[in-house]
């Protein structure tokens, strides 16, 4: 049967050799392409499992693209493409990837780990080079991290991968404790100019756990100039390495805003000894929950609209006067912060309360609870209890005396935070 089938092969390229020697005058012949269009025809006819390898691996790529999002149906695609041909690397490599969109970590190491196994030395040296990252990636995530660390330096060291690699390499040290190792790789994947905010996030965390804290606040200052919403620390295809990561470099984040925001600091440390209580980094955590607690509240009344002045040094001191009764209304909501909005309106004008006039809009004067912040997703108050919490703050924030307005027809609205004690 394979002599037959070789016979058809041999017929079916002369065939086309002999229509192409018909042509007149001849077409130039592209030497490449052609032995291209031999070796596939070769191929189809000597593994006839080739072209349904091939369109399960389409099916599954197709499975994985942003819109169809369906990783588990890839997988069953990539099963049946690897019956089919159990030594080629491709249904392997793209099945890591599903393993890895599903956070499968020790599946997917399994399966880059295969895939490089399989790969031929005339394989593309970048593409050992994305393999080597991605199992790095998962052989960390699966806990194995000398093993992670291994294959992310190993991959590093061939220079044929980008500066996500020194990244990851330099996270993977973090969750070790070799802190002067993974700042070192951490520094060259910012002299790489790729995943940036990410990069400044971890240097952060690096520099702050090996008590640089003047570097670790530059750090986090620049990665708040590329990334001040934090998205880089809350992706949910690739989440940090380690429990309670994120929470950590979003607490030396707020510490670093300016002014800093020592609510959300608060509350970020807090999350963290909750999320990771046996965590090598607890002491440096706790060292920043002492500090914070510390410091006085409000740091900053900011000025969110309208028309007149505010002396934001004297807001602050009338908010901070009562700021110890307002935090104890959120005693019982540790993980929830309150905006508080103060409304001043001053003297209005004869022209403006003339009938038919309509030169005065400023609001009404008053205290709004114009935001509830929850920041543990694993312990919502019920509503009973928030509005409890704004019952209780909003008569004692009417009573502050905030600056008064000298100007007519005029208006300020200004806020700050209040978080439990």
């Amino acid at each position: 049967m394979r002599h037959i089938v070789v016979i058809g092969v041999l017929c079916a390229l002369a065939g086309s050799a002999a229509a192409q020697s018909k042509r007149y005058p001849p077409e130039p012949v592209d030497k490449d392409e052609e032995a291209a269009a031999k070796s596939g025809l070769w191929e189809k006819a000597s593994n006839p499992q080739r072209s349904p390898y091939q369109a399960l691996l389409a099916e599954a790529r197709e499975l994985l693209k942003p819109g169809a999002n369906d990783a588990r149906e890839a997988v069953k695609k990539l099963d049946q493409a690897i019956k089919l041909m159990p030594d080629e690397d491709e249904a392997y490599r793209v099945r890591g990837e599903a393993w890895m969109a599903l956070k499968e970590w020790a599946r997917c190491a399994t399966d880059q780990q295969s895939a490089i196994k399989r790969q031929k030395p005339t394989d593309d040296a970048k593409e050992l080079g994305e393999l080597r990252l991605r199992l790095g990636i998962c052989l960390a995530r699966a806990g194995k991290l000398a093993d992670g660390e291994r294959t992310l330096a190993d991959a590093a060291a061939s220079g044929t991968t980008t500066g996500e690699v020194w990244m990851r390499l330099g996270e993977v040290r973090i969750a070790m404790g070799k802190l002067e190792e993974a700042i070192a790789a951490l520094e060259v994947a910012a002299e790489a100019g790729e995943v940036q905010a990410s990069v400044r996030w971890l240097l952060a965390g690096a520099y702050d756990r090996a008590r640089r804290p003047s570097e670790a606040l530059e750090a986090a200052r620049a990665a708040l100039e590329r990334d001040r919403g934090f998205g880089a620390l809350s992706s949910a295809a690739m989440p940090l390495l380690g429990k309670g990561e994120a929470e950590y470099l979003k607490g030396l984040g707020y510490a670093a805003y300016d002014p800093p925001r020592p609510e959300y600091t608060l509350v970020y440390f807090r999350l963290f000894l909750k999320l990771a209580p046996d965590s090598p980094w607890r002491r440096r955590a706790e060292d920043h929950l002492k500090e914070v607690k510390t410091a006085t509240f409000p740091e900053a009344v900011d000025r969110r609209t309208g028309n007149a002045a505010l002396d934001v040094t004297v807001a602050r001191t009338a908010v901070r006067k009562v700021m110890p009764a307002m935090r104890a209304c959120l005693a019982k909501l540790p993980s929830t912060i309150l905006l508080v909005e103060i409304t001043k309106v001053g003297p209005r004008s004869a022209q403006a309360s003339t009938a038919g006039r309509s030169r005065y809009f400023a609001p009404p004067e008053g205290v709004t609870i114009s935001g509830t912040d929850n920041l543990d997703p694993t312990s919502v108050p019920t509503r009973a209890e928030i509005d409890a919490a704004i019952r209780c703050v909003e008569p004692i924030a009417s009573k502050i005396a905030m600056p008064a307005i000298k100007d007519k027809d005029a208006y300020y609205k200004a806020s700050f935070s209040v978080v439990g004690p």
